[in-house]
């Protein structure tokens, strides 16, 4: 009976073992499927650079400790706090000697927040193989269609993220991550509306040409069935009253040249066919635009 018993003891011992075994190595599959990217206007060093992912993939392995060069540790920070939405799971960085230690606003909750919020950015959107034009598009249309407003007007990119309500600022934020995962240069800009008041958007880069976008007026105004606020440019701005564009790092906001997607301003109606975004305007005629 004895011999039984440690056998039955011992199977479950080893079983529980390959379970958490097989939950770590999920875990790791998730984790190492972020990137450690940050807004486009920044400009650092290798190292500033460098030092920002160590301290972002501490972040996402809940590590409480990282080695950063003490006199990038700045610059790194800048980044962490204006690019990486996971710095809301972090209550302060502390130097000590020779590291700095990262304290955690829940500790025993952090791995699983990384893996959800991993996992909400891949239901955003997950198709790698299309042309950027389009993944933008469908990120675009994913988020302004589902936009909740919320009364929080100090809500962040995270929280947005997690719970599905936010404000122009955070929507805009989101978008731009979103973007950046999925290798497109993203800005986040700050502005004011037609009225004077603070608003943001976001641009963003194809083929090396400079587009604005707009997911937040997209949701209020059409509750974000159209593209009429996809890929403008700086004179379309200007006659929606938007003004005084910077980037987070309080830099003038570069012009917008391209003309390329016009058509979207009086647009009624848009479907991807192939290779091409087909727009119906207001007078029903049908433009083309190549993917």
């Amino acid at each position: 009976m004895k011999k039984i018993t440690a056998l039955i003891i011992g199977v479950c011992l080893i079983a529980g073992l390959f379970s958490a075994c097989g939950k770590n190595e999920n875990s790791a599959t998730v984790l190492d499927t972020i990137s450690y990217t940050y807004d486009s206007a920044y400009h650092f060093d290798d190292l500033t650079v460098s030092s920002y992912e160590d301290l972002c993939k501490a972040v996402v392995w809940s590590k409480e400790e990282v080695r950063i060069n003490p006199s990038v540790f700045d610059n790194a920070m800048q980044l962490f706090y204006t690019s990486f939405p996971l710095n809301a799971l972090i209550d302060k960085i502390e130097a000590t000697s020779g590291a700095y230690v990262i304290s955690y606003k829940n500790k025993e909750t952090a791995h699983n927040d990384v893996l959800e919020f991993i996992k909400k950015i891949h239901g955003i959107y997950q198709n790698s193989d299309e042309s950027d034009t389009e993944k933008l598009i469908k990120i675009y249309n994913n988020i302004a269609s589902s936009i909740k407003v919320s009364e929080n007007s100090a809500i962040s990119c995270y929280e947005t993220i997690m719970t599905g309500e936010g404000t122009s600022f955070s929507y805009s934020n989101m978008f731009e991550y979103v973007l950046q995962q999925k290798g497109i240069n993203a800005y986040h800009i700050l502005c004011e509306d037609e009225s004077g008041s603070s608003k943001a958007m976001s641009a963003a880069e194809i083929n090396g040409e400079m587009y604005y976008f707009d997911v937040f007026a997209e949701y209020e105004n059409n509750k974000g069935t159209l593209l009429k606020y996809f890929g403008m440019n700086s004179e379309e701005l200007e006659k929606l009253g938007y003004k005084n564009l910077i980037y987070t790092n309080r830099q003038e906001a570069a012009k917008a040249d391209g003309n390329r997607f016009s058509a979207l301003r009086n647009c009624t109606r848009w479907e991807i066919e192939g290779e091409k975004l087909v727009v119906t305007d207001d007078d029903g005629n049908i433009v083309q635009v190549a993917l």
